[in-house]
């Protein structure tokens, strides 16, 4: 999850974060123009990865337990059919038991597929949030040393000089947050985790939704195999 989860930083701040200006500087009078920040390595630092790696588990672990629900109904289902049937169906009964378990199997592929959609947009809202609440500090340190951009240190970076690194900066503006302002940053943790979870309740009504086709699979009536 950790390999994931540096993958996702790179790719949310692959990009400048741009402090007080709309493109790259070329330099600043009496500073340095740019100064770099490793994001990664200030969300092990302040603890930050681990509650993200936390809570994309638990909405993965969520969604995978709606999934395996769905697919042991249908399978329950199509069993049910099959005994209907007998030990000796007809031709039309064998065509029509194939149809109902492709039908089934298609729910299925459609549901793991939104499911790992929906996993996957979590753990990139997360990480997101986190960058929302670092850029303010990063902003500020950068604006004392004359810099008007902050760029990521990440794989897109071949080189820069460690003096203009403000990483350490960061991890220390963070962990120097007055009481208030913890109080602060995790109140919009929780009003972020309660978006996340306002996100698995709509997954869940969405795999309902599934598992009540799946019902009339059962029921005789072939449904349209539902758009991606």
């Amino acid at each position: 999850m950790k390999t994931r989860f540096i993958f996702c930083l790179s790719l949310l701040v692959g990009s400048a974060l741009l402090v007080g200006c709309n493109q790259m500087p070329g330099g600043a009078s009496g500073g340095e123009g740019v100064v770099i920040m490793d994001l990664a390595a200030i969300a092990n630092a302040t603890g930050q990865d681990e509650v993200i790696r936390q809570e994309s588990d638990a909405a993965r672990a969520e969604l995978g337990a709606q999934l395996q629900a769905l697919a042991a109904s249908l399978e329950q289902q199509i069993s049910a059919e099959r005994e209907k049937i007998g030990i000796t169906p007809t031709a039309q009964d064998s065509q029509r038991l194939q149809e109902l378990t492709m039908q089934a199997r298609q729910q299925i592929n459609n549901a793991q597929l939104q499911a790992q959609n929906q996993a996957s947009q979590v753990e990139v809202e997360l990480v997101a949030a986190f960058r929302d609440r670092i850029t303010p500090l990063a902003e500020k340190i950068a604006k004392e040393k004359g810099a008007r951009a902050v760029l990521a240190a990440d794989s897109y970076l071949f080189w820069f000089d460690p003096a203009v690194d403000i990483t350490d900066e960061v991890i220390a503006a963070w962990r120097a947050m007055p009481a208030e302002e913890v109080a602060e940053e995790l109140a919009d943790v929780q009003a972020e985790l309660d978006e996340v979870e306002d996100e698995l309740a709509e997954a869940e009504e969405e795999l309902e939704e599934l598992q009540e086709a799946a019902e009339e699979v059962a029921a005789g009536e072939v449904p349209a195999v539902p758009a991606e």
